[in-house]
């Protein structure tokens, strides 16, 4: 926990000193997305739908607020016994975004990190016992139920290009984020659409 305190504070920090240098054309930019996600603990298949918010710190670096919803669709193996398996999250991510390529038609791709907090449950099959109800034996599937509310980090790969028109940009997010040590414990694949707000 002292570490993520650290991080905060560090990138609040960082927020501070850049937006004291930030050049007023700077534009304020919203993306919205949709694309495939993979849970990698519990092997399944799902969709996430993202919302962010770009504020640009300089020529090349930019601070990233972001509100993510993830649902499981399938169990990628397909077995009978996985396929009641579900899982879901919540995640709200601050990231840094660094361009370390910018070409003169502005295409940009981009590193980003930063803390990523997730609100969520997931649900799997945790195996069979054999039971007796008084007359005779019977096998019973058992389902475990796991609530989360915990902080990780997430990592990012941005490609983003324009659009025809002017106020809009076209952009595909590779993202994973990590949690309980495990990495990535989400991979996530999403294709945005960018509004410039100002």
């Amino acid at each position: 926990m002292k570490k993520s305190l650290l991080v905060f504070s560090a990138l609040f920090l960082c927020f501070l000193h850049s937006s004291a240098f930030a050049q007023d054309k700077e534009k304020l930019t919203y993306y919205v997305g949709i694309g495939p996600t993979v849970d990698g603990n519990g092997g399944l298949l799902g969709v996430n739908v993202s919302n962010e918010l770009s504020f640009g710190l300089g020529k090349r670096i930019s601070l990233n607020p972001s509100l993510t919803y993830y649902q499981s669709i399938k169990y990628w193996d397909e077995k009978e016994s996985y396929k009641q398996d579900n899982s879901s999250g919540l995640f709200t991510n601050v990231t840094l975004k660094y361009d370390v390529l910018k070409t003169k038609k502005d295409f940009r791709i981009s590193l980003a990190f930063g803390p990523s907090f997730q609100l969520g449950s997931e649900n799997g099959y945790g195996g069979t016992v054999l039971r007796f109800d008084g007359i005779e034996n019977y096998y019973e599937k058992l389902f475990t139920v796991e609530r989360f509310a915990r902080l990780g980090y997430t990592q990012q790969i941005a490609f983003d290009w324009k659009s025809k028109n002017e106020n809009r940009r076209n952009s595909a997010v590779v993202s994973m984020s990590s949690f309980s040590g495990y990495w990535p414990w989400y991979l996530m694949a999403t294709y945005r659409m960018g509004f410039r707000l100002k």
